[in-house]
């Protein structure tokens, strides 16, 4: 038989929130409904919502063709009609829920408009088995740009020669895309640790902000899909002097971050230096005298160039 659609409803389940002010939804007539099945204005009030869209009354042309066996399986057979619905995802950043919303045709008419009975499906009754009624699941899509460094690097400096010594640490720090949605890091922070100095010369791509703070826009428009990585580098200066020794911890954060889709880090929130987050880590470098003939230049990272007297060390310091 052919017949209508004349009511199809969807539910409201939580972690998303039906848009009544959105085109779509007004374009497809969708009103919200109540608990006690009378329609409501208050989204807070909705359980579900419900639309006519497609009903006789609403046009004819509306019409459900009955199945044409001689014909088979086409793009017209069996005959269909779409409606569409718009919802925001309201679901807590991070949350690792699967969304479930569900809709049913809630009343038929056959091609005159009267009742019908549907053969295998009770209009309006959620009964599992039916074919008049289907789920769709929702996972939410996370943004998570995630920022590394690693180990601590021991300089072993000559105490007579130590006036006449240069030491730069260069660090390379990584950027990775640990979630779903592409996105970019569009500035790096970097806090410079007491005993250490910024020099603009080594640094052609990082601008100083003051207060021992410097900042750098070069992957501003590099786009990182989920599971890439790209890196920059930033070499920073020992301030000379026998008293300026120990432990010198450089911090460096995502300070702004970019998708979209406008979603929040799921973990992490830019430039609020908060230790615990992912958007931040540190490199510590250890800088001390030695007191042995023979001298020791080590780190634990990957390579140390040397040179004392004319006075450069350089550490390449390597972040995942």
């Amino acid at each position: 038989m052919s017949g209508y659609a004349s009511k199809i409803s969807d539910d409201m389940p939580k972690g998303l929130e039906f848009l009544p002010d959105n085109e779509t939804n007004k374009k497809y007539g969708w009103v919200m409904i109540d608990k006690d099945g009378n329609e409501t204005k208050d989204v807070s009030n909705a359980t579900k919502v419900m639309t006519s869209y497609l009903s006789k009354e609403n046009n004819e042309n509306n019409l459900l063709l009955a199945f044409d066996e001689t014909k088979g399986i086409t793009d017209a057979n069996p005959s269909y009609k779409d409606v569409e619905i718009a919802f925001k995802v309201v679901e807590p950043n991070g949350s690792n829920k699967i969304l479930v919303n569900s809709a049913q045709i809630s009343d038929d008419q056959d091609k005159n408009g009267n009742p019908v009975d549907d053969e295998d499906s009770t209009p309006d009754v959620w009964k599992e088995g039916e074919d008049d009624q289907d789920k769709e699941y929702v996972k939410l899509n996370e943004f998570d740009l995630a920022l590394r460094k690693w180990q601590v690097v021991k300089v072993e400096l000559n105490r007579r020669k130590l006036s006449n010594v240069t030491v730069k640490f260069k660090y390379s720090i990584r950027v990775t895309n640990e979630g779903d949605i592409a996105g970019y890091a569009k500035e790096i922070k970097d806090y410079i640790p007491e005993g250490l100095k910024f020099v603009a010369a080594d640094n052609k791509a990082w601008k100083d902000e003051g207060n021992n703070v410097i900042t750098t826009t070069q992957l501003e428009n590099t786009l990182l899909k989920p599971g890439e990585s790209a890196e920059v580098q930033v070499t920073l200066t020992w301030i000379n002097g026998k008293n300026n020794l120990g432990l010198k911890t450089n911090l460096a954060e995502i300070s702004k971050d970019y998708n979209d889709k406008n979603v929040h880090d799921r973990d992490s929130t830019p430039n609020n230096k908060a230790p615990n987050e992912d958007d931040i880590d540190d490199a510590p470098v250890l800088l001390a005298v030695s007191t042995g003939k023979a001298q020791t230049y080590t780190t634990l990272i990957l390579s140390v160039l040397i040179t004392l007297g004319t006075g450069i060390l350089l550490i390449k310091k390597f972040v995942l």
